[in-house]
């Protein structure tokens, strides 16, 4: 059985806070890059598609389900840590 310990509900929101803008910001470079670098990415070939219509169809869809994915494993942690409050 995983131990808690008790941290105060300020740390708490303070760790989703940093975590949910890392994750944003790991979103919007991922994003912006593809799109600003479409013509240059679009000289590579990746079975038989340009690079940048493969990155904007399927590419940054995965990547998108990784980002929601890693948001979910990490504030299950998050909650993990905080200890369960009694029912008023």
């Amino acid at each position: 059985m995983m131990k808690t310990r008790p941290r105060h509900p300020a740390s708490h929101w303070q760790s989703t806070r940093r975590l949910t803008l890392g994750l944003l910001l790991i979103w919007f470079a991922l994003t912006f890059s593809i799109i600003f670098f479409a013509r240059e990415l679009s000289h590579i070939s990746l079975f038989g598609w340009p690079l940048s219509f493969y990155m904007a169809a399927q590419g940054l869809a995965l990547i998108y389900l990784l980002i929601v994915a890693a948001y979910t494993w990490q504030m299950r942690k998050t909650d993990q840590r905080q200890p369960d409050r009694e029912q008023q």
